[in-house]
């Protein structure tokens, strides 16, 4: 059985192009040729969240397995990672274990290179201001991912906490990025062509109204059905994709809250993977915005290429 720890993983996930594999078993999931059910989860006495995502992928490199993901909020006060992951991949023909792999960054990687691909697809302009809310990992992966992809021309930073904002803005610079830091959401989205919110967030950010008609929003932080990073207004006016419909029925929080209001509904909602496999259009809106949940059959996918390697 093959094992990958952390560095291993983030050794090897250099040598791998995610964002056209995401885009392939995305829309291979659309077509029916990969998939698996919404995330089973449930949450201890204690305050932990558990969730178990399984799936499997057809075609050329099958692959069958499960992310196992756990949110510990108290490991903040212990000095540990509040979340982790590992994937395990079993041999699609015998089912016998075939490799465990340690998957934080591994998330953080498929997470951003499926942005790109939303950002590529659904926005009017993909490339130019892009404004990042949020500075930790995951916005250091998206930052990473757009950079590579060449979208960003500027970026607009925000979080709560300056010292990680300062480390995000010398982050942009390593890539020869013109940054900066702005005073608050508001300011961060204005005049923005693409927007990502990366944020443990459980009430909007900023006014619908900062943000311009044409913009492009990758909501990444509200992966549960109580929190929201956005506001229902712009929810409601947007041309809305999502990662998966049912799973997102569950757990987008972002649209459940925003049509619990009122101001948003189901109706024209369609998943990403339709729109690249040209199965569907989004409905019109003044602004587009993907939610992203993160899927298991995203993880595997990752996984099993990172293990062919």
């Amino acid at each position: 059985m093959i094992q990958l720890d952390e560095d291993e993983v983030e050794r090897r996930l250099g040598t791998l192009d995610l964002v056209p594999l995401m885009r392939s078993v995305l829309c291979a999931a659309a077509r029916g040729d990969a998939g698996g059910p919404i995330r089973a989860a449930l949450t201890t006495p204690d305050g932990a969240w558990f969730g178990a995502m399984p799936a499997w992928v057809g075609g050329p490199q099958t692959a069958l397995g499960a992310k196992l993901v756990v949110a510990i909020p108290a490991n903040a006060a212990r000095g540990l990672p509040t979340h982790r992951a590992v994937v395990v991949l079993l041999d699609p023909v015998t089912g016998a274990p075939q490799a465990w792999i340690d998957a934080e960054a591994l998330t953080r990687a498929r997470t951003a290179a499926v942005s790109v691909v939303a950002t590529q697809s659904l926005a009017l302009r993909p490339r130019g201001t892009h404004a990042i809310l949020g500075a930790g990992a995951q916005a250091v992966a998206h930052l990473d991912a757009f950079a590579r992809a060449e979208l960003v021309e500027r970026l607009t930073v925000w979080s709560r906490d300056d010292a990680r904002t300062e480390a995000l803005v010398r982050v942009a610079q390593t890539h020869h990025l013109e940054v900066r830091a702005a005073r608050d959401p508001d300011d961060a989205v204005r005049g923005a062509d693409v927007i990502t919110t990366c944020t443990a967030s459980a009430q909007p950010l900023f006014d619908a109204a900062a943000v311009g008609d044409g913009a492009h929003v990758n909501a990444i932080g509200a992966c549960v059905a109580d929190k929201r990073e956005l506001p229902a207004a712009l929810v409601g006016a947007s041309a809305l994709v999502v990662d998966d419909l049912a799973a997102a029925r569950a757990e987008a929080g972002d649209v459940i809250l925003a049509v619990a209001d009122g101001a948003a509904s189901w109706d024209g909602v369609i998943s990403l993977g339709e729109v690249l496999a040209h199965l569907g259009s989004p409905r019109s809106g003044r602004v587009s915005i993907f939610v992203s949940l993160g899927l298991g059959v995203e993880d595997v996918a990752a996984a099993a290429a990172l293990v062919a390697r």
